[in-house]
């Protein structure tokens, strides 16, 4: 990608916005009518894209109550096609811009936390986009506030990214067949908070496995029962601790070990929640290794 370039036939790249593990985000322009959109371009060793497969299921289907007020609070896939770069062909989503996350808001705060008066409307947003998904049988699995995007409300803030770049092109260094450009930082948005990143969503009802960042896991998770939508419920009750709170619920303890981390992490939950209760610990054999049959916490962590 270079910017001043057009690509997907009719898109002009106005200005890199960011990039992650599988991807670099753009802002393009389309030249046959001036809109703007988001360009997500993945890595070109992306054998499998999950966030296609989810958008192309929601796209599709029928289960969802007709007129769900969820589905604006979700994103949306308008385009996508195929580009090829030196070393391969990239897949490209187009999407509607979108604005600073509640992460990055939330950074920008004096406090580093939200008024409770904020966060209500926050939550109540995320649980109505929520069942829209859950309607369709997608669970998320990696809600979180930096996943949580405002929508925007005004196009004139695109439109001076634009001029920005033009005025005052972004640092930049040359490779030998590509630029690398600094992402141009994007204020803005005042309109309802959307869903984003479908990359480690399922769609299914019932599920087995891992998934979940570490720090944001359900106990049925680290438990290996099967679990579904109520792992993203238990997300929305620790975003709402991390949008009020400047310390996460739970941390992270030993990244070195998994097994010693499960143990902390349950031992934690169970502090604050007391013993679970005797029908979750029938769901999985796993729970012997913490809990006696009557809920009572092991005396000694399991070890690797």
């Amino acid at each position: 990608m270079r910017i001043g370039e057009v690509t997907g036939e009719h898109y002009q790249v106005v200005a890199k916005l960011g990039y992650g593990v599988t991807s670099t985000v753009w802002l393009g322009r389309d030249l046959r009518d001036g809109k703007y959109w988001t360009l997500k371009v993945h890595i070109n060793s992306l054998r499998h894209n999950q966030e296609r497969v989810v958008f192309h299921h929601l796209a599709s289907v029928t289960t969802v109550t007709p007129g769900h007020p969820g589905k604006r609070h979700v994103r949306e896939l308008h385009d996508s096609f195929t580009l090829t770069g030196p070393h391969g062909d990239h897949e490209v989503f187009v999407m509607a811009p979108l604005g600073m996350s509640l992460r990055t808001m939330q950074q920008r705060q004096p406090t580093r936390v939200f008024m409770k008066m904020l966060v209500t409307p926050a939550i109540d947003q995320v649980l109505v986009g929520l069942d829209y998904l859950h309607e369709a049988e997608v669970v998320h699995t990696d809600l979180h506030s930096d996943n949580l995007l405002i929508a925007m409300t005004d196009d004139s803030i695109l439109a001076k990214v634009e001029e920005d770049e033009i005025r005052e092109p972004s640092a930049r260094k040359q490779d030998v067949d590509r630029s690398i450009y600094v992402s141009r930082y994007m204020l803005g948005g005042a309109g309802p908070l959307t869903i984003c990143d479908f990359g480690q969503a399922r769609i299914g009802r019932e599920h087995i496995g891992h998934a979940m960042p570490l720090q944001f896991r359900a106990p049925e998770i680290i438990l290996n029962m099967e679990w579904g939508s109520p792992v993203d419920m238990w997300a929305v009750g620790l975003l709402a601790w991390d949008l009020l709170e400047p310390k996460m619920l739970f941390d992270v303890y030993d990244t070195d070990s998994p097994e010693l981390n499960n143990a902390h992490h349950l031992a934690a939950m169970t502090a604050l929640l007391g013993p679970p209760p005797p029908e979750f610990l029938k769901r999985s054999g796993e729970t012997s290794k913490y809990w006696s049959e009557d809920g009572e916490p092991m005396d000694q962590c399991p070890t690797t």
